[in-house]
């Protein structure tokens, strides 16, 4: 039984050494264009928008900085609109000049305080590009108004 025990600890403590080894030796050992980002390549970005939908639409707008395209990662809404309509939300940029839109799913919470309330909770990977346009556009019931409030979150990358 001892001696079980002891092959066991001393091959579990062999392949720790072994993860430590390998771990320490692959990030000195890779060369710099097979890393694919550190931290000094990126910069935080978030963005509020608060949107007011009139006849069945709505959209927030901000600009991408020159020398920096933006990466999206992630994108959060609450949308109220009248009791039983429904809503589209769409996320429109540029990507080398050419205009790309996202259409992202959203979810039902049912009415709440009068409204009937969806959310919008996604990871993303979208791209704008430098002082391009993002829109985010909602398209609800022509009727009862309704609004929204958008959360973007992503980072920058240099262009260069």
């Amino acid at each position: 039984m001892q001696r079980s025990m002891f092959r066991r600890s001393a091959t579990f403590a062999a392949a720790i050494a072994a993860c430590v080894l390998a771990a320490s030796a692959s990030a000195a050992t890779l060369p710099k264009a097979a890393v694919t980002a550190g931290y000094d390549d990126l910069a935080p970005f978030s963005q509020r928008l608060d949107i007011t939908l009139s006849g069945g639409f709505g959209n927030g707008t901000f600009t991408v900085p020159a020398g920096v395209r933006l990466v999206i990662d992630y994108i959060s809404a609450d949308v109220g609109c009248a009791v039983n309509g429904s809503v589209l939300f769409d996320v429109a940029t540029y990507l080398n000049g050419n205009e790309v839109e996202s259409h992202l799913p959203v979810v039902n919470n049912g009415v709440i305080l009068g409204e009937q309330v969806y959310s919008v909770s996604n990871q993303t990977h979208i791209y704008a590009d430098p002082l391009s346009t993002v829109t985010i556009a909602i398209l609800g019931p022509s009727t009862g108004g309704g609004g929204a409030i958008v959360g973007v979150y992503g980072h920058y990358v240099p262009t260069n």
